[in-house]
């Protein structure tokens, strides 16, 4: 017992001081800021994220139905889980703030259970504020029927600010 033990104190320690991956910081102007209890940062305190940095994460296409468009939609940006998993949040809420201050809560836990996407893109071009850009949560959908109140209302647009509390 007292080599394991001496093994897992080892291990702590490598644990401890080993870094955090670190981010890039950003070469184009700035989509997206992350704030609150997250491990990983590139300005002071939070997160900050141009396009391109964003497109490095889990870049996933989807087709899917919105309670705000017509027909199906086609959807490109990362999704949540990735960006939550780059900045080390396992769980909490996010509140999630668009470039109008409009303010939402999301629970962390959505981000992987029904696979939300940061979308950049509709229908192969990217996002602008007038269509609901920079970012748009989606939520996927296979029905133009399906959507309840709760996730119509976390799907906000023009997001560019998101808080993470525990």
């Amino acid at each position: 017992m007292p080599i394991l033990r001496s093994i897992l104190i080892c291990l702590s320690y490598v644990l401890l001081v080993l870094p955090v991956a670190a981010l890039d910081v950003p070469r184009s102007s700035v989509v997206l800021a992350v704030s609150g209890e997250i491990a990983v940062t590139n300005d002071d305190d939070r997160a900050i994220f141009d396009r391109a940095m964003l497109k490095a994460l889990d870049w996933q296409e989807i087709e899917t139905y919105t309670p705000y468009t017509e027909g199906p939609q086609k959807f490109a940006g990362p999704t949540l889980s990735s960006l939550l998993d780059a900045l080390g949040v396992e769980d909490g809420t996010l509140l999630a703030t668009a470039l109008n201050d409009y303010a939402i809560t999301i629970p962390v836990s959505d981000a992987r259970s029904h696979n939300v996407l940061l979308a950049l893109d509709q229908n192969g071009r990217p996002m602008r504020r007038r269509d609901k850009g920079p970012i748009w949560i989606i939520y996927p959908w296979d029905n133009p029927e399906g959507f309840g109140n709760l996730r119509r209302s976390r799907m906000i647009w023009q997001l560019n600010r998101l808080q993470v509390n525990r």
